[in-house]
């Protein structure tokens, strides 16, 4: 077998090269002896050489019989193929092992082109991206008109590969439904934003992760270049809002997190006019903040003695998790939210925000569920706390960590 060749690489065992020649023993003690064997020893190794021949032949024969009456065997091949789909999305190498089960199983993986749907460049292919060129483009044939999903880790890569597998992929990108991007830095986004000019009609989710140290908010590119009326979930790992500078009319879930990796206790600074600019253009359901802050850009909206207040009339979920006190405040100033069924706040700073609350309950109609973890309800803290309790009766969930509970309860 070709070394080369990684299992995954195989989508069936015609990709493998000739077999190994098997090497004589040279201890053989069949060979020790120089003289010709006796011609009656012959007939006994021949008949012995048929036996096992039919003895491998009956055997191949048993298990060809018992394969035709399994269970398996019975079941319809549109069955089989929502099960193969089901597993490949759960576990996109399956489909190599599917592929070398039988000669039926290939058969039905071939003639269900959603199997082949499936795009994902992980660190395993950082130094094999021939091959996986090879893979992708057989995926992308295989695959027809079904919609894509794409996953390109770049964090290994130089910015030739990059524009390799993008140039590929450019003439496919107008059906790809689930974009996942994680680059090493700005040029390599720059990169993807090249020859993304197709991706947008039928993007529906979308993942952008990038791991530049020097978070500069006047660097940043936005990888989406045309509207995408069908996106409804989005997550940016440590990227700025402009990363989706486009119309999200469908956008419901809005993800902003740092780095999962990130050891610093630096928190990213979000545009709070650009945020309002996307969630006041959009029906969002979820909103969900991780170790960021927001920035006020204009002076003039700052000091006004009454803010303008948005509503969002569908957002029923809000999570902020190490954000300051001074941001939840200013967002929750700023928007009406009839539908907010909870607020999730882990921030392990005071709780002050919690005065809105308190003070305008009817701003808040269908809030049930307060989870707060890591605050500070020491002092000054409790009494607002307690406050906005007196003015939320309608709440059936209250929760928080054991520090949270010891100090607010034990004073109640």
């Amino acid at each position: 077998m070709d070394s080369s060749l990684s299992y995954d690489d195989l989508a069936s065992w015609d990709d493998l090269g000739p077999g190994a020649v098997e090497v004589e023993d040279p201890n053989d003690i069949k060979k020790v002896d120089p003289r010709p064997l006796p011609s009656d020893i012959v007939e006994l190794d021949n008949s012995i050489a048929e036996l096992e021949a039919q003895i491998i032949a009956l055997k191949l024969q048993r298990e060809h019989l018992l394969n035709q009456r399994a269970l398996i065997a019975r079941v319809p091949a549109e069955i089989l193929c929502r099960i193969f789909e089901l597993g490949v999305d759960g576990a996109i190498d399956l489909l190599s092992t599917i592929n070398l089960v039988s000669r039926q199983w290939r058969e039905i993986a071939l003639s269900h082109s959603i199997l082949w749907s499936y795009i994902v460049l992980d660190s395993s292919w950082a130094w094999r991206i021939p091959s996986f060129m090879r893979k992708m483009r057989v995926h992308l044939q295989r695959s027809k008109e079904s919609k894509l999903y794409i996953e390109l880790d770049l964090h290994t890569n130089d910015l030739v590969d990059a524009q390799t597998i993008m140039a590929e992929l450019k003439p496919h990108l107008s059906r790809c439904y689930s974009l996942y991007v994680f680059a090493a830095d700005w040029p390599r986004a720059r990169t993807v934003r090249e020859y993304a000019s197709e991706l947008g009609p039928a993007l529906e989710s979308f993942f952008f992760s990038i791991d530049s140290t020097e978070y500069d908010m006047d660097e940043p590119v936005c990888i989406l270049s045309q509207p995408c009326p069908l996106l409804n979930y989005v997550m940016l790992e440590q990227a700025p809002l402009k990363s989706i500078n486009i119309a999200t009319p469908a956008l419901r879930q809005l993800y902003l997190v740092r780095h999962h990796q990130c050891h610093t206790s630096q928190r990213i600074a979000y545009s709070f006019k650009e945020l309002v600019a996307i969630l006041t253009n959009s029906r969002l359901k979820w909103f969900n903040m991780r170790w960021g802050f927001l920035n006020v850009d204009n002076i003039e909206d700052a000091c006004r003695a009454s803010p303008v207040v948005y509503e969002l009339p569908d957002l029923n979920g809000l999570v902020f998790n190490v954000v300051d006190s001074a941001s939840i405040s200013l967002f929750l100033d700023t928007f009406s939210l009839p539908a907010l069924e909870g607020i999730s706040v882990h921030s392990g700073d005071d709780i002050h925000w919690i005065t809105r609350v308190a003070l305008y309950p009817e701003q808040f109609p269908s809030l049930r569920l307060l989870d707060l973890r890591n605050v500070n309800f020491s002092g000054a803290g409790l009494a607002p706390f307690v406050r906005a309790l007196y003015q939320l009766p309608q709440l059936t969930g209250l929760g928080g960590s054991r520090e949270c509970r010891r100090m607010a309860f034990a004073k109640a």
